[in-house]
């Protein structure tokens, strides 16, 4: 016997617009407006379930459906001073239960990044934000470790590219004042 995971959206004023897009398992399965509730058929076991407001993403939780039981969450932004975060918890308000599951790394992506920033030092800046951001994820272990080495190389690359572009827009602008 299946079991069904209930997915309710509140009306809110941020994000209205835009459909809250639900995952199982890695896989988009459906897109909830504001104000609406979407109903799935889902397998007794153990699921990944994690939802997406644009680019903006729920913490992904494993959660263990038992035989006939119906889940019910609720997709809601959750506003703070320094964070805005989009959540699925239970109708009661508690964070859905369950691990976290680790999100992919952005190594290869980082070393890119780190490499253009040679030319272009604002792809080192990004590459230097975007590293701090994923070793710190991954010292937390909330993302892959397999791609500590290339994000280590491209952070790194990113910020000496960065200062090199730096140091020669100074020296230009010291230069061209005689």
């Amino acid at each position: 016997m299946n079991t069904q995971l209930e997915i309710a959206r509140k009306p809110h004023l941020i994000g209205w617009a835009r459909g809250a897009r639900i995952t199982l398992d890695g896989q988009e399965v459906a897109n909830v407006g504001t104000g609406k509730t979407v109903t799935l058929e889902v397998t007794p076991g153990k699921h990944v379930v994690g939802a997406w407001l644009g680019s903006n993403p729920s913490p992904q939780h494993a959660i263990d459906f038992a035989s006939g039981e119906t889940v019910r969450l609720q997709c809601r932004m959750k506003m703070g001073a320094f964070a805005n975060n989009f959540e699925l918890t239970s109708k009661e308000g508690r964070l859905v239960a369950g691990a976290p599951v680790q999100s992919g790394h952005h190594g290869t992506m980082i070393l890119v990044l780190g490499l253009l920033g040679f030319i272009f030092g604002i792809f080192g800046l990004a590459a230097l934000v975007q590293g701090i951001a994923d070793l710190t994820k991954m010292s937390r272990g909330q993302m892959d470790r397999s791609g500590e080495l290339l994000t280590w190389i491209g952070t790194i690359l990113g910020a000496i590219g960065f200062l090199v572009n730096l140091l020669l827009i100074i020296l230009a602008f010291a230069l061209g004042q005689r």
